[in-house]
């Protein structure tokens, strides 16, 4: 009987992240978390289903011990990329995207028979074996990240394992699974550290050409998800007669989107600026006629419950003809977003779109 690699990676954290935080953004996370992992198969791992937060995969080209542990660190630090990410260049403010950071990731390894089952068109591994990795999700080791080995794996690399592995068992209704793991507790803060240097810088924007003061009668997260959703752009800016992007991911510091006009289109970027006690959203983009970049801030200030203190910083870095057409260009921005902020306080004012906050 042919033999196997078991291999699953499994999102720790995920129950609560689930649990506690917003439905639609956690559902775009995890899948962009595990999508991340599927794409960083280096030793021909087989896909065979997704379980909620695990990938369960195997191969039948068993790799040495060295493949297998630089699997593992290479699928680490790319989650963990991510996940920083997520904190880096965060725009929303939602409990999902705000505790994307806090999870974790660990590896159950197992090497054994494999038997296959088919039902209709569907062929997958099927019996102890699979069952033995599946019942050591659950166990006693009380970090986070770690790689686990069962007794099958530690025999098959015991001597390349080294002895930073530690020991352990776990009692099951029919008998005992010994097992060994080793501790993965530097990658993540290697990661963190290393996307902080990367982390990007935004353009001078201190010193804004037009700035806009609005007072709205609306919820300042309600308003924010207007601005930063790009779902709902059509909504309140009648400029665009559609925005095309990316539904299966969160906007963040960095996500490009396509504005479509009705003569032409132009493609633009999230950026942000940080502060402590506002939201704050922006764009940039180089495709607008007679300048050479445009961005713009929207800085959300909360008065009370029900009224926000909205300014509006627009900035505009002029070509050679734009500097000669530069207080026109201005007045038809200015009055441009004047439009576009009227529609934003009646659509955030009335909440035309049930927003969950």
């Amino acid at each position: 009987m042919p033999k196997a690699l078991y291999f699953m990676p499994d999102i720790s954290g995920f129950t609560n992240f689930v649990n506690t935080t917003e439905v639609e953004h956690s559902i775009h996370i995890i899948a962009e978390l595990l999508e991340l992992l599927i794409d960083n198969n280096t030793i021909d791992l087989q896909l065979v289903e997704v379980e909620g937060d695990a990938l369960f995969m195997y191969t039948t080209t068993i790799p040495t011990y060295q493949q297998l542990i630089n699997q593992v660190k290479v699928m680490l630090e790319s989650f963990h990329r991510l996940t920083k990410e997520y904190e880096t260049k965060r725009i929303c403010d939602c409990g999902s995207c705000k505790t994307t950071i806090d999870l974790d990731l660990k590896f159950l390894v197992h090497y054994g028979e494999l038997s296959m089952i088919k039902v209709k068109n569907i062929i997958k591994p099927y019996g102890k074996e699979v069952i033995e990795i599946h019942q050591l999700l659950k166990n006693q080791i009380s970090v986070n990240e770690y790689v686990l080995f069962t007794t099958n794996t530690v025999v098959l690399f015991q001597n390349e394992m080294g002895v930073k592995w530690l020991k352990n068992s776990q009692e099951k209704a029919t008998n005992e699974l010994k097992y060994s793991y080793k501790i993965l507790d530097k990658i993540k803060i290697n990661i963190e550290k290393e996307v902080e240097k990367e982390a990007i810088k935004n353009d001078d924007i201190t010193q804004p050409d037009v700035i806009i003061n609005k007072t709205f009668d609306a919820d300042i997260h309600n308003i924010f998800a207007y601005i930063s959703e790009l779902k709902y752009r059509h909504i309140w800016d009648k400029e665009i007669q559609r925005i095309d992007f990316d539904h299966d991911k969160v906007n963040r510091v960095g996500t490009e989107h396509n504005c479509v006009l009705k003569f032409g289109n132009l493609k633009f970027e999230t950026i942000k600026k940080p502060s402590k006690d506002s939201l704050i959203y922006g764009e940039r983009t180089k495709e607008m006629f007679f300048l050479k970049k445009f961005y713009y801030l929207i800085k959300l200030h909360k008065i009370d419950e029900h009224t926000t203190q909205l300014t509006l910083s627009l900035f505009l870095d002029y070509n050679i003809l734009g500097k000669i057409m530069k207080k026109e260009i201005v007045k038809k921005v200015s009055k441009m977003w004047e439009r576009k902020l009227t529609n934003l306080h009646k659509v955030s004012k009335n909440n035309l779109v049930k927003i969950i906050t």
